[in-house]
């Protein structure tokens, strides 16, 4: 029996109370003999990570969180008896629902029988769910037979998954239990977890900026050109006072009274900034609409350098003044909303851009955030939330009304279509993504020339395409544009650059470039640790491909250290390469032949990695051939032969014997005895 802990609370309000009494998930009633199935299926179904967008729901567990509650599993088949022992009893009385592992060994287990027995008498037969992984439904044949009787006295086949079959697979089998376990739609339920599988791929390989610097062109050209609002005598006289103040103020931020600190072109913005953010502190707070347009605007000009904390500090401070101007009040929470996004707060976020859509009447003629750019927020925001079909109109509200009043070649439309091909390219339609990359990248080209961010930003989302697609050298090739653009538009420290680099080592890693690769991962963790801590999200992928490097080209020690670096960042965030990093830590760990614990962690590793890359066959199989090895180097070789022979034809259909994978694959089993 284990116990789990939901990692968040549910969605205040969102759902119906668990019911009375019910502690676990579901009891999984299994026989001796199908145990290997019953702990996956218990691995499995406590570790899997709900789609956000199903959390807060109702269901027959309670409110749907990150986790399902504990479920119970039953680990020792007892003798034959009459009766079922108390702790068994009590353990049925508080399961939500009951898991059948099928098969004839369950079928004529007593146990298996009478534990069906006992929650069918508890009136909620209808919460009984079956899983098959031997034998035959009602089968003729009582040896083939995999129902107990329980299941088969009203003369009617139970509905039941089945690990084997072609369409259901354990992955499919998985989604129906839960499907069951949370009473959802199954359908529903596959496709959210085949979105958020694509999304992570997404992230992983390749980190956008989402539009930042974008923001800050927009936010500093507001602000200059609130020059006009001078020459403007109609206008009211608070904003026509609050131009100048904010025109003045920002010529300021160049000027200087020593003749020392006048260092020309090689003063850097991020001093302008911090300087310009002293200044604030210190003044205006007579004028709080002016303080407020400048913190605002400060805010997205730090977060288009990279500067996300400062950044985020700003515009929260900003919320504090007395701000009368309604337009720099729907300014403030279009900045805020981004600011939320960034940091991974997608449900504040959309609160945030609704907010300010509310307002944008009020501001009419004043605000210099337009409808459509408040609507890619959102867009972008719940699209992040999974919830595509909301996403999408938002998102075509926006380019509709940038179409019809800009024209097909508005840099504004550019910036719709990337919003449009990042929830495609989420969704795994590549496709359609790379169609709408490449007309926004057409009009930026024409509008704003080669040099503009977003064209990097672009090259690199078609890199990620191509990696995900399989084309490895045609990601590299794109992220190499990228990275040329980035150092110089956004300069080397940015961490959109440290994203690309580690993207680039990636494809060098595997293809074993290790010398290439190593400078590029050290150079991409030094830029993250300058903004992050080391465990950071990011720093699991960038961490681990550096590990690799240095395992490459012989420092194991230093690898070791490195792995465990990315394990940390893995675990504290449930991060997708949690399962790949527990293995390549591993087979360090077998190289300085410390076996025991090699061995715990690819236990550890396996099920993960079943359970997050189900269509990816070769990583299972990497686990595997990687306790071949170990087994092998401690001198095992006859249970290390046939796993390192079955995964080895997996290994070698997926990669070239000149990779990283498929060469090591292929050493493996040449090391093999002959006989």
């Amino acid at each position: 029996m284990s116990a789990t802990t939901l990692e968040e609370p549910p969605a205040a309000g969102a759902a119906a109370p668990r019911q009375a009494g019910r502690r676990y998930a579901a009891f999984i009633s299994y026989s001796s003999r199908d145990r290997r199935w019953a702990d996956w299926l218990h691995r499995s179904l406590e570790r899997y990570t709900i789609p956000m967008a199903l959390r807060g729901r109702p269901s027959p567990v309670g409110p749907i969180g990150v986790r399902l509650p504990p479920l119970f599993q039953d680990r020792k088949e007892f003798a034959a008896s009459a009766d079922l022992g108390a702790s068994i009893r009590d353990a049925l009385a508080l399961s939500s629902t009951l898991i059948v592992v099928c098969s004839p060994a369950s079928a004529a287990s007593p146990w298996v029988d009478a534990e069906i027995r006992a929650f069918k008498a508890s009136g909620r037969g209808h919460l009984i769910q079956c899983v098959i992984v031997d034998g035959e439904p009602n089968s003729a044949d009582s040896a083939r037979c995999c129902f107990p009787p329980a299941l088969r006295e009203d003369g009617t086949e139970p509905l039941a998954s089945d690990v084997r079959r072609e369409g259901d697979g354990k992955q499919g089998a998985l989604l129906k239990l839960l499907a069951g376990l949370l009473n959802v739609g199954f359908d529903d339920l596959r496709q959210r977890d085949l979105v958020r599988r694509h999304r992570q791929l997404v992230r992983v390989a390749a980190a956008s900026s989402g539009g930042l610097l974008l923001t800050t062109a927009l936010a500093l050209a507001a602000v200059l050109s609130r020059n006009d609002a001078v020459k403007q005598r109609d206008v009211a006289r608070q904003k026509t006072l609050t131009a100048e103040r904010t025109v003045e103020f920002v010529k300021s931020l160049f000027e200087v009274s020593d003749p020392s600190e006048a260092r020309g072109s090689t003063i850097t913005a991020a001093e302008i900034l911090d300087r310009g953010a002293t200044r604030i502190d210190q003044a205006l707070d007579n004028e709080p609409n002016v303080k407020a347009e400048l913190t605002t605007t400060l805010s997205e000009v730090y977060q288009g350098l990279g500067l996300y904390r400062r950044g985020d500090a700003l515009i929260q401070r900003s919320l504090l003044l007395n701000v009368n101007d309604p337009a720099t009040k729907t300014r403030q929470y279009f900045t805020l909303g981004n600011s939320q996004a960034r940091q991974g707060k997608y449900v504040a976020a959309v609160a945030t851009f609704r907010t300010a859509l509310a307002r944008i009447d009020q501001a009419a003629g004043g605000t210099p955030i337009p409808e459509s750019a408040i609507l890619i927020g959102l867009g972008e925001a719940l699209a992040a939330l999974e919830k595509y079909p909301e996403a999408e109109a938002a998102i075509r509200r926006a380019l509709a009304s940038d179409l019809g009043s800009l024209g097909p070649h508005a840099p504004e439309v550019a910036r719709d279509l990337e919003a449009l091909a990042l929830t495609k390219t989420f969704a795994g339609d590549y496709r359609a993504a790379r169609r709408m990359y490449e007309r926004a990248s057409a009009i930026r080209l024409r509008a704003q020339g080669a040099d503009h961010p977003r064209i990097s930003e672009n090259l690199n989302a078609l890199g990620s395409i191509a990696y995900l697609q399989g084309d490895a050298r045609a990601a590299e090739d794109y992220w190499k544009r990228t990275l040329r653009l980035d150092r110089k538009v956004l300069g080397p420290e940015h961490p959109d650059v440290a994203a690309t680099l580690s993207n680039i080592a990636r494809v060098m890693v595997e293809r074993r470039g290790f010398d290439e690769a190593r400078p590029l991962l050290e150079r991409a963790v030094a830029i993250n640790l300058a903004q992050r801590d080391d465990t950071h999200d990011d720093l699991a992928f960038t961490f681990c491909n550096l590990g690799l490097a240095l395992r490459g080209q012989g420092h194991t020690s230093d690898a070791i250290t490195t792995f465990r670096r990315a394990l940390r960042a893995a675990e504290k965030h449930g991060h997708r390469n949690l399962a790949p990093v527990l293995t390549d830590l591993a087979e360090a760990l077998c190289a300085s032949l410390r076996f025991d614990e090699a061995a715990r962690l690819l236990d550890r590793a396996a099920p993960i990695m079943r359970a997050d890359y189900p269509d990816d066959p070769w990583r299972s199989a990497w686990v595997e051939s990687t306790r071949g090895d170990c087994l092998f180097a401690a001198g095992d070789s006859g249970q290390a032969a046939p796993l390192i022979r079955r995964s080895s034809a997996t290994l070698l259909a997926r990669w070239p014997a000149s990779s990283l994978y498929g060469l090591t694959a292929a050493r493996r089993l040449r090391a093999l005895p002959t006989t």
